[in-house]
């Protein structure tokens, strides 16, 4: 069972007493007030723990992490605005599908969760609450029980017995139902009522130990408790010091006789020495405690005094009167650092592709060496990710609902979001996180999509584990996700161009590949910016499957596909010259040459909603064009007549197609840090 707590309040009634933490980590006998919460549930055999946290909650991340140092596995649950304590449920849901406990950060209850949870599933309510007999009922009234059931609660209930609220609570995954999204919601003004009056609550009365501290006396009564706790008759073995230890966290055993006279301090180091030495646990404490412990009296303690002394290396003083009974234990106590989580975010272009597709195919380059140039645009991935304190991971985009996992091992690859899961095996970032990613445009539309969002991914985790990858570097993990993670067929232009951003020129061979940046004059650019469109002709395609279709083609006909391949090489040296050399007339016919070649490479890269549109293209003003990617669908890019821009995109829309704007984008991927989470 997973075991829910509310640790994101502000302890505005404690501010006097703690001011520089949140409640939850109010220090007792030297250890947040929280783990005392988390040893007990431990204890009690729960090990799964969520905690709902807002209010400087990076000391609490920072103290417990993943909740290791106390033996259990934490989830946290963010609150960016606090959402009282049903919101902060609701918050946590993505977290709970079974049957849960919740306990409210600032209680303490030593409950019998065994027979608790019996109490429950026996009743089969929505919901069961924990009662204790009480004075004061508190602002919310005293529970009203018949038969089990919680009827009502009353400020002035009629029955001996004033019950009430412990904070402690059962819920079944339903209790949601009565929760909304995002709003602040409180269980005890809102969602008990309405359960009381459906008859789906059930208050189940103990007898056990409770304390809320949220007053600065109901604080300091359980310091009082804790160390009381901490308290060993001289007649006990090592073996019940031990235990007392491992139970309370606190490594410190106050050894007293019944009249609460100090006789002697321990702790665990010494108890290792005594039994490395040849001592055994059955032996009494009189035998290995410290007699001569360092001592304080009461009339004599400041906390100046108390400093200096812990500068010394002394963790805890024993505090008595003058007769040697023991009044208080004051703990060495260090402060609580606040590590930040990073959160990075970034975008990757997408780009557009003027000759030499075909050609950065591998099975083509490495014998016969590859050209290709391309431009990145103002169309995007992007994407933030967080750093968490514990191991879940959760991706969540706008194509796929969302992935929650506990850990990387959890993260298989089933056809879902498989090409961020590849980048992620590939950096085995050794932390949980939180990624978010979006897109301009939907993927398969023949502008470098998945090349641009493995770039993302990979340069986020780039910079959030500093790992110092260069550009090629990134591109390189980029295709090897795709490439040799997934076997996911295509050329290697994406990646570079998302990588690098511009104009590029790039060859590739079969012992390196360069990328040479086109220095083009901002006049040559203007003007391309504004002889240029694209136009979606529809369905969106699987671009690997296509390039595999195409690999088998390659083969079937060999000696033609090559021969094309290499004037399609040659158009892309003759469509740089003329990009460099301020020739855009001669630019724009050459994209029809390369159109025609490819189109002969596989009869699979158009069809006929792709010729209609081009023709429509071509006879309205258009010098001439390609479709982008590996075909079969997605954008035809257009270079067209200045004049003929308006005929143009009457004409294409009347045709079924869709026009898209864009710009050009020179800075290829980018990633910023962000302090900002929500």
């Amino acid at each position: 069972m997973k075991a829910v707590i509310l640790a994101g309040g502000f302890g505005t009634r404690l501010k006097r007493v703690i001011y520089d933490r949140p409640k939850a980590m109010a220090s007792i006998a030297g250890i947040p007030f929280l783990e005392h919460q988390l040893r007990l549930l431990k204890e009690e055999g729960i090990y799964e723990i969520v905690l709902c946290v807002s209010y400087m909650s990076n000391k609490i991340k920072s103290y417990f992490g993943d909740g290791s140092k106390v033996g259990i596995n934490i989830t946290y649950s963010d609150e960016e605005i606090p959402l009282g304590t049903g919101g902060a449920i609701k918050k946590a849901e993505r977290f709970l599908q079974d049957t849960f406990l919740v306990l409210n950060g600032d209680s303490y209850s030593q409950i019998q969760l065994k027979d608790f949870i019996e109490f429950h599933k026996k009743n089969k309510g929505h919901a069961t609450m924990a009662l204790k007999e009480t004075k004061d009922t508190g602002i919310h009234g005293g529970a009203v029980v018949k038969e089990d059931k919680i009827m009502a609660f009353e400020n002035n209930p009629a029955s001996e017995k004033k019950l009430g609220n412990s904070g402690v609570y059962l819920f079944e995954p339903t209790i949601f139902n009565y929760i909304e999204n995002d709003k602040n919601v409180s269980l005890e003004k809102e969602v008990f009522p309405k359960l009381a009056q459906e008859g789906n609550l059930y208050g189940y009365i103990y007898d056990g130990y409770f304390i809320d501290i949220g007053l600065p006396e109901t604080y300091q009564q359980f310091k009082e408790d804790v160390l009381d706790s901490l308290r060993l008759d001289e007649q006990k073995t090592i073996r019940d010091a031990i235990r007392k230890i491992d139970k309370s966290g606190i490594n410190a055993i106050v050894v007293s006789d019944e009249d609460k006279r100090l006789k002697g301090t321990l702790t665990q180091d010494e108890i290792n020495r005594y039994i490395l030495k040849g001592g055994h646990l059955d032996e009494h404490v009189h035998k290995v405690m410290n007699k001569e412990p360092f001592v304080l009296m009461e009339e004599l303690v400041n906390k100046e005094e108390i400093a200096k002394f812990f500068k010394f290396g002394i963790h805890f003083i024993p505090i008595t009167d003058r007769y040697g009974k023991l009044k208080d234990i004051e703990f060495y106590e260090s402060e609580i650092e606040s590590k930040t989580f990073p959160i990075v975010r970034g975008r990757a272009p997408l780009r557009v592709s003027f000759a030499g597709g075909g050609t950065d195919l591998q099975y083509f380059f490495k014998h016969h060496g590859g050209a290709v140039i391309n431009a990145t645009i103002n169309k995007y991935c992007y994407g933030t990710l967080i750093k968490r304190a514990d191991k879940k991971i959760i991706i969540n985009t706008d194509t796929t609902e969302d992935i929650l996992v506990d850990s990387l091992d959890n993260l298989p690859y089933n056809g879902k979001l498989d090409l961020i899961k590849a980048i992620i095996h590939l950096i085995k970032p050794q932390f949980g996180f939180e990624l978010y990613v979006h897109s301009d445009l939907p993927p398969g539309r023949g502008l470098g999509s998945s090349a641009s969002l493995a770039v993302l991914i990979a340069s986020l985790f780039n910079q959030i584990m500093d790992t110092k990858f260069n550009d090629y570097e990134v591109a390189e993990i980029a295709y090897r996700a795709e490439r040799e993670e997934l076997n996911i067929k295509g050329g290697w232009q994406d990646q570079y161009a998302s990588v690098t951003g511009g104009f590029n020129f790039m060859e590739f061979g079969a012992d390196k590949s360069l990328i040479y940046p086109l220095r083009l004059k901002k006049e040559v650019i203007d003007e391309l910016q504004n002889r240029l469109l694209l136009c979606f002709v529809g369905n969106s395609r699987d671009s690997g499957k296509v390039h595999e279709k195409q690999e088998k083609s390659f083969y079937q006909d060999e000696k033609e596909k090559i021969e094309s391949l290499l004037k399609l090489k040659e158009l892309t040296y003759s469509i740089r010259e003329a990009l460099l050399t301020n020739h855009l007339e001669t630019f724009g016919r050459l994209l029809n040459d390369t159109w025609i070649i490819k189109k002969k490479l596989d009869s699979g890269i158009s069809n006929k909603v792709v010729d209609e549109l081009y023709y429509v293209g071509l006879k309205n003003g258009a010098y001439g064009g390609r479709l982008l990617g590996a075909g079969a669908g997605g954008y035809i890019l257009f270079f067209y007549s200045p004049k003929r821009r308006n005929d143009l995109k009457r004409a294409l829309e009347s045709a079924g197609g869709e026009v898209m704007n864009f710009a050009f984008d020179s800075e290829g991927v980018q990633v910023w840090s962000s302090k900002h989470v929500y």
